[in-house]
């Protein structure tokens, strides 16, 4: 069974900013990336446990295409992945 995704608003805030900032480099190139996104986010779901933990309970993957990480959370128990941040791999996240 699938596990629910909630995203936070930081993550919200971080996948927006993301789409902006690939469309700036090429027109249409935030849709492919939220399309990217989208497809993760599945596998996720159905998969929760495919990332590794980084800190704490922070579990982290990458998506397929372009160079951003995940940092989620895991409450199987709940049957819920809380994304916390979605973030270019170059840059640090800011708690």
């Amino acid at each position: 069974m699938a596990l629910k995704i909630i995203l936070t608003t930081n993550a919200r805030r971080d996948i927006q900013q993301a789409i902006d900032w690939e469309n700036e480099r090429l027109t249409g190139l935030g849709e492919r990336f939220l399309h990217h996104l989208e497809q993760k986010l599945s596998a996720l779901s159905i998969k929760p446990f495919i990332g590794s933990v980084r800190y704490d309970s922070v579990r982290c993957t990458t998506t397929s295409v372009f160079q951003y990480v995940i940092h989620y959370t895991v409450n199987a128990d709940a049957q819920l992945v809380t994304v916390l941040r979605v973030l270019h791999t170059r840059q640090r996240p800011l708690w």
